[in-house]
């Protein structure tokens, strides 16, 4: 078991915005959570990451239990967060962002590999390289932080609403490249989403979250037959 929530909750204020949630995602596996806007979906992972805290329960990381440990040093393990709506550094380019999330692996990681092998998985990045963040399209944005998650070598990525405010034609890329990153680089992704149709399309097991609690769980492909999605969340 790679990452384990156990009764985890989360409030802001007398705002319980997650309530008693548990989860499970083993080694290699891509597990989603899907619920409306609000549910509480980025609030867990938020927690999970250390940047809020959680009232009670408790999270486990390779067996260990990091709940109290601050975001850096969970990032430190191997733990890699790539936020909602991008937050890239504007007034740094392209190349300068990525190197932000290798700044305490100098020397410890192939960077030249690195950068060939995120400039694959998005062109566009190469060739804006000495651009300005804040020059990009919210698209390319998007890509710049998932690479500059990816530069580290990750063990567990955390990813929060990574199609919002994104093109269809874009939406389908950034998630086949993290599907790809699953299946073929075996990456672990806890992956958080609104868009329950793509996130179910990529991911192993699925976590449904209304109102702060975990209200349906299973195998992705299973949860796409169920009735109560199928007319809540794809539409159908």
């Amino acid at each position: 078991m790679l990452l384990e929530v156990r009764d985890l909750s989360v409030c802001y204020g007398d705002i319980r915005a997650v309530d008693g949630i548990s989860l499970q995602l083993d080694e290699g596996e891509l597990v989603s959570v899907i619920g409306a806007n609000g549910a509480g979906k980025s609030s867990l992972l938020n927690c999970v990451m250390g940047v809020v805290p959680g009232r009670g329960g408790s999270i486990l990381y390779a067996g260990a239990d990091i709940s109290g440990l601050p975001s850096h040093r969970r990032a430190a393990l191997g733990i890699r967060f790539v936020p909602e709506r991008a937050r890239v550094f504007p007034r740094l380019t392209v190349y300068e962002n990525i190197l932000t999330g290798a700044y305490r692996l100098k020397g410890k990681i192939d960077l030249p590999g690195k950068l060939r092998m995120l400039y694959e998985l998005f062109p566009v990045l190469e060739e804006r390289r000495d651009q300005l963040a804040s020059t990009l399209s919210g698209g390319e944005q998007q890509m710049l932080a998932i690479s500059r998650a990816l530069v580290s070598d990750p063990r567990l990525l955390l990813v929060d609403e990574v199609s919002m405010g994104l093109m269809p034609v874009l939406v389908d890329r950034v998630f086949d490249v993290l599907k790809m990153l699953n299946r073929e680089r075996g990456l672990s992704i806890l992956l958080v989403e609104q868009n329950a149709r793509a996130s179910l399309g990529i991911s192993q097991r699925s976590y449904v979250i209304e109102t702060g609690r975990i209200t349906l769980e299973g195998a992705s492909g299973d949860l796409m037959e169920d009735p109560k999605v199928r007319e809540a969340y794809l539409g159908l």
